[in-house]
C-alpha cells in the first residue's frame, strides 16, 4: 500500500492528517511501533520511516505499562497536572497514588528531558505571578506607572524594597524614591499637596518623585536628594499657584538621564 493510500485511509477514519495521527499514537496513547503497524495494517518499518519523518521519538512500552495501570488516558491526566504552574510532582504523585520520585522519572519518559528545567519556570511564572498580585494595591499600582515611565524613557529601572518601603533602581544606578500624595490643604487662599517625612529608608536616595494625586488627575516631580526636606514640605496644587522651588521639578524626567 502507498503511502498516500495510507494517508486518505487515516483521513477517512479518524478525521486526521497522518502527522496528527501519530503524534496522537505515538505521544498522547503512547504506542509502540508494532501497536500503530496493527492499527493500519502495515510494516513495522513503514511506521518507523514515518514516526522518523515526522521527528517523533519511539513510544516507551513503560508508558504503556502506565495506562494499561492507570487507564486509557493516564498521560494526558499527568500532563495536565504537572504542567500546571501551581502543582508539583508530589501533586501528580498523590493523584496518582505513587511517589514522587516515581513521577519524576515518569516526566522523563514522557517529555524526554530531565524536571528540573520545567521547575526553574514555574518558579519564575509563581514569582511574575506575586509580582502582579502585589500591585493590586493603590500604592503599588502607582509605583508600577512610574517604572513604566521610567522605562520608556530607557532606565530600565528594578523595583526593590528595604523594610515595608519600595523605591526604583535605575541602570545607571539612581536610587528613586517615589511618594504619594492626595492630601490636600489650603494656606491662605493657596492649596498644596502634603508630603509628610521622608522615611529613613527613603532618605539615602539619589533622587524623589513626588506623585500628586487628584480627583484622578497626576502630576509628578522629579526631586533631587539635596532639595527634598527629610520632614516633608508642601507642593502647590495648582499651576497657577506656582513655587519657583518646586515647579523646575515638574516633570523633569531628564534630571534623571543626565546623572
Amino acid at each position: 500500500m502507498k503511502k498516500s493510500e495510507i494517508e486518505s485511509y487515516v483521513k477517512t477514519s479518524f478525521n486526521m492528517t497522518m502527522q496528527d495521527f501519530m503524534r496522537q499514537m505515538v505521544e498522547v496513547k503512547g504506542l509502540v511501533d508494532k501497536e500503530i503497524a496493527e492499527i493500519l495494517n502495515v510494516s513495522i518499518r513503514f511506521v518507523w520511516n514515518i514516526r522518523n519523518e515526522y521527528g517523533l521519538k519511539k513510544a516507551r512500552a513503560s508508558l504503556r505499562r502506565f495506562e494499561k495501570r492507570y487507564g486509557s488516558n493516564a498521560i494526558g491526566k499527568f500532563k495536565i497536572i504537572i504542567e500546571n504552574p501551581s502543582l508539583s510532582l508530589a501533586d501528580v504523585g498523590r493523584h496518582f497514588g505513587f511517589t514522587r520520585e516515581n513521577a519524576r522519572q515518569i516526566y522523563r519518559k514522557i517529555y524526554g528531558r530531565p524536571y528540573a528545567e520545567t521547575y526553574k519556570k514555574k518558579i519564575l511564572t509563581r514569582r511574575e505571578k506575586a509580582d502582579s498580585l502585589k500591585f493590586s494595591s493603590g500604592r503599588l499600582i502607582h509605583l508600577k506607572k512610574i517604572k513604566d515611565k521610567l522605562t520608556n524613557i530607557g532606565l530600565d529601572p528594578k523595583i526593590q524594597n528595604k523594610a515595608r518601603s519600595h523605591f526604583l533602581l535605575t541602570k545607571n544606578g539612581l536610587r528613586v524614591g517615589v511618594i504619594n500624595t492626595s492630601n490636600l490643604v489650603q494656606v491662605g487662599d493657596k492649596i498644596y499637596f502634603q508630603v509628610n517625612r521622608v522615611s529613613k529608608q527613603k532618605q539615602d536616595c539619589d533622587f524623589f518623585i513626588i506623585a500628586c494625586l487628584n480627583n484622578g488627575n497626576k502630576h509628578y516631580y522629579v526631586i533631587p536628594n539635596k532639595v527634598m526636606p527629610k520632614k516633608g514640605t508642601m507642593i502647590p496644587a495648582s499651576s497657577n499657584n506656582a513655587n519657583i522651588k518646586y515647579s523646575q521639578f515638574r516633570d523633569a524626567w531628564h534630571l534623571l538621564v543626565s546623572n
